[in-house]
């Protein structure tokens, strides 16, 4: 699992974006390319200022914009900060011929989650350019076009209210609850069995994660009679789990694309909703105004906590990438349960072994020791 260093702070947004205004400042674009052995020249520099400059104001603009307006200032603010980054890293202005992308309306919307993306450019489209920056290096091109739908159910913060909004059974998120034991900590899924077939189709398309853990053990709490799989990691097996914004671990499954299963991060799936979001209510407003003015299913909810998450987090994503650290400026933080109670059945006769085993060893050394 990844370690985050958490700062608390009583403004965390304030905070966050004082440490990226940073490099607005040309001594310190130097100082970092210099850390880097990175050689750069005015333009650069210049352009990486100009950059990290426009996305905080459009950032600030998006706070106090009504929904008619946030998702283009946040896709715009998000643009120039994903390009100061990309540039910054590399010391040097990457060419970007267009967006990337491109939302195609479909004839009948029962939501805006309806909406359709189609990714072109993979060389120079801002999507590809920004995704490329951050490790991603996956063609999006060759695997078809993509609904909204698919890129807000990759999202942690939000996953519990898409189900809700689109009465799905379950979304590509997985949340863990982590506890430990005297056999060191271990990680369980909560399922009912209305979801459990789905949880399980789920994980299989959560990458490496056979490689990752043993097979699923079931179990039950004594307590609440809530039925969970246990997670147990293998000694070679990598942690492939993702931590959300609260810090609570979390997988993610995968989409399955013209045959071939891709993950796509956390802060691409944000971009890319930006996107179609900022498109419909620019270039669509005969169907955004009305959505935001009358919406009667509960999306318009949805839409506005995802704006929230992502205003709050691409930066701190960016920052990461930048300073290579995992920190967060936060007010809370989730914590892992501290126990050392076993749950199921099998668990509680291991314990039980142990402990007999441990009082027959004291026994022959007392014996021992008498003779």
């Amino acid at each position: 699992m990844i370690n985050i260093s958490i700062i608390f702070s009583e403004n965390p947004e304030n905070d966050l974006w004082r440490e990226l205004l940073q490099f607005t400042y040309e001594a310190n674009i130097r100082r970092y390319l210099d850390r880097h052995n990175i050689s750069t020249d005015e333009k650069t520099v210049n352009c990486i200022v100009g950059s990290f400059l426009q996305a905080n104001a459009y950032y600030e603009s998006a706070k106090d914009a009504s929904l008619q307006i946030a998702p283009l200032l946040l896709y715009y603010g998000s643009t120039n900060l994903l390009y100061g980054m990309a540039n910054l890293k590399s010391g040097s202005i990457n060419k970007i011929k267009n967006h990337g992308m491109n939302i195609i309306i479909p004839d009948e919307m029962g939501f805006i989650a309806d909406t359709e993306v189609r990714f072109l450019s993979p060389v120079d489209g801002g999507v590809h350019v920004a995704a490329r920056a951050m490790g991603f290096n996956m063609d999006l091109t060759g695997f078809g076009d993509w609904k909204l739908e698919e890129f807000l159910d990759s999202i942690a913060e939000i996953s519990s209210d898409f189900i809700q909004c689109y009465a799905e059974k379950a979304s590509c998120i997985a949340t863990l609850d982590a506890f430990n034991t005297p056999d060191g900590k271990l990680e369980k899924i909560y399922f009912s069995e209305e979801t459990k077939g789905r949880l399980i189709a789920l994980l299989s398309n959560v990458d490496g994660f056979d490689k990752s853990y043993l097979r699923l053990t079931e179990a039950q709490d004594h307590d609440t009679g809530k039925k969970y799989f246990i997670l147990r990691h293998k000694l070679t097996g990598k942690n492939i789990s993702e931590l959300s914004f609260s810090g609570q671990p979390y997988l993610r499954a995968g989409h399955n694309k013209n045959n071939r299963l891709v993950t796509v991060p956390t802060v691409i799936n944000m971009y890319v909703s930006l996107f179609v979001l900022a498109s419909l209510c620019r270039y669509y407003p005969e169907r955004w105004s009305p959505f935001v003015l009358k919406d009667t299913t509960g999306e318009k909810l949805l839409l506005e906590k995802f704006l929230y998450y992502a205003r709050r987090m691409i930066p701190n994503i960016v920052l990461n990438k930048i300073v290579d650290d995992q920190v967060q400026y936060t007010s809370s933080k989730y914590v892992e349960t501290n126990t050392i109670k076993l749950v199921g059945e099998h668990q509680v006769q291991e314990i039980v072994e142990r402990k007999i085993r441990e009082q027959h060893e004291k026994q022959r050394i007392t014996s021992s020791t008498s003779i």
